[in-house]
């Protein structure tokens, strides 16, 4: 079994504070989601929400 958390990221994109959920194994992993997703987009914080177990 693959444990997956749920994080809060935090970023700054275009000159605005964004919050977002995403779902990733390792904080790594849910900055690259949001870095995928928004190129230039700057990472101010990652929190864990919670565990999830799939």
């Amino acid at each position: 079994m693959e444990e997956i958390n749920r994080y809060s990221v935090e970023y700054e994109w275009a000159n605005v504070i964004f919050y977002q959920e995403v779902e990733a194994m390792t904080i790594h992993e849910a900055k690259e989601r949001i870095q995928h997703t928004k190129v230039n987009a700057t990472i101010r914080a990652v929190h864990v929400i919670e565990d999830v177990e799939s």
